[in-house]
């Protein structure tokens, strides 16, 4: 393939200071794979037009919202080219009224939280990186935080979705409001397919109200088994909580020093928020203080405005804000709730076999757990094999409890020895077959999703 004159044809579509050439085309790999080209469209017309010209030249297509979530999926059996959707956004429409809003892909999320907010509305995404994450990426990957407690998953805020295949079709499915008609939800399809079965344009999303006051409370216990019957109690009590999270003890510091809080060492943290009207939030922090303190909590705290919001944000990025390069793998597993606190002990014991560090953060009312294994100060570097080996076992025993276990972010020596995903049973010989309708070349994303879709 002659990419000089493919950068040119491109050109033509999108204009010359919208195509990246290839020695500067390093900060878009996928895995230390670079691609030969990165390019821009500006509209759904002229993403259609490129995804043609890919698709007539028969290259790989990697789809680019801001890359902060570049570091999920498998190693992509090649990387061609790049379209990144940075210039795709706009907020194509929004009715207060109804609660609902259409963005196009390449959106920033905080800058269509800040759009919202002057209605008093917001879109309950928190997921890591959300200064950056845009909304196809959020979309794209089914990003969920501390927020899919109460509003669900990135999946169950859509309502409409306009995408563009690989051989440059438009479709659309869904509406533009909440209650649309009865068939097949071909939304869910593409959220969470990691751009496999095509790019998503735009969303049509469910916004919620702000609420009038939010406040956390921290509660500190010298055992994880303590602080996981506390969250059991809050969970099976009245209280509506608005985010639950569970911290191991190197977690609970690493964080506390993120938000500026330093919590103390040895302890175990749960962070619960509440928002509603004021008078509800107090009652409700008053409950949870009770629990945690019959609970065995030896410690807690209020915390509201700027150190909250500093507080969540260095959760929601654990443990991408510690930034220090020690990180091995990070790994996410979804596990029954009573399962929360066994998953995170059996992770630090295989991490401590490997020389490794362990932490864990839970959104303990989910089931979700995220897991960092990392080298600790000082300490000689790891052989990633055997590191791929932990991964392996640990997802064995998890499965054993019908849990699962995906590696979020890893060293791409690690990813060539460990599938990223895990199994996925009778789904795989579907989404095979979806694959081979939507996307006959294997040009979005090849490699990267579940049985190397």
């Amino acid at each position: 393939m002659n990419f000089e004159r493919l950068r040119e044809r491109l050109a033509g579509i999108v204009g010359a200071d919208y195509v990246v050439a290839a020695e500067s085309c390093a900060p878009y790999a996928v895995d230390d794979k670079a691609p030969k080209t990165v390019v821009f469209p500006a509209d759904a017309q002229e993403l259609s037009e490129v995804m043609r010209r890919a698709s007539s030249e028969q290259l790989s297509v990697v789809p680019w919202g801001s890359g902060t979530k570049i570091g999920l999926g498998g190693i992509p059996a090649r990387v061609d080219l790049v379209v990144g959707l940075k210039r795709l956004n706009q907020i194509i429409d929004y009715e207060p009224g109804d609660l609902t809003a259409t963005f196009q892909a390449g959106m920033l999320l905080r800058e269509a939280q800040t759009s919202l907010h002057g209605s008093g509305q917001f879109l309950p995404f928190d997921p890591a990186r959300c200064e950056r994450a845009t909304i196809g990426g959020i979309l794209a990957t089914n990003s969920s935080g501390p927020w899919r407690h109460r509003y669900g998953t990135a999946r169950d805020l859509v309502i409409g979705i306009r995408v563009v295949h690989a051989d440059g079709t438009l479709t659309k499915g869904g509406a533009k409001v909440v209650k649309s008609v009865s068939g097949y939800d071909m939304n869910k399809l593409y959220v969470g397919s990691l751009g496999t079965l095509g790019i998503i344009l735009e969303a049509t999303l469910r916004l919620y109200p702000l609420p009038a006051v939010e406040r956390t409370w921290i509660a500190l216990f010298l055992t994880g088994e303590a602080a996981a019957c506390a969250v059991a109690q809050i969970l099976h009590s009245t209280i509506v909580c608005t985010r639950v999270e569970l911290l191991s003890s190197f977690a609970a510091q690493s964080v506390g020093r993120q938000a500026g809080c330093a919590l103390p060492a040895d302890t175990v943290a749960v962070a619960v928020s509440v928002g509603s009207m004021i008078e509800a939030v107090d009652a409700q922090i008053v409950a949870i203080r009770k629990l945690c303190h019959q609970e065995g909590g030896v410690a807690g705290f209020l915390v509201e405005g700027s150190t909250q919001e500093s507080l969540w944000r260095a959760i929601c990025d654990f443990p991408l804000a510690s930034g220090d390069g020690r990180s091995w793998a990070t790994l996410k597993a979804s596990v029954p709730l009573t399962k929360v606190l066994e998953t995170i002990h059996r992770t630090e014991a295989l991490g401590r076999d490997l020389g490794l560090e362990s932490a864990a953060v839970s959104e303990a009312g989910c089931g979700i757990v995220r897991l960092c294994w990392r080298g600790e100060t000082g300490s000689p570097e790891r052989d990633p094999t055997s590191i791929a080996k932990g991964v392996e076992e640990l997802r064995k025993w998890i499965l054993r409890d019908g849990g699962s276990l995906v590696i979020l972010s890893a060293r791409p020596a690690i990813k060539t020895s460990v599938d990223v995903w895990g199994p996925v049973g009778n789904a795989l010989f579907l989404m095979q077959e979806l694959k081979q309708q939507f996307d006959p070349q294997r040009l979005l994303n090849p490699g990267r999703f579940v049985g190397a879709i």
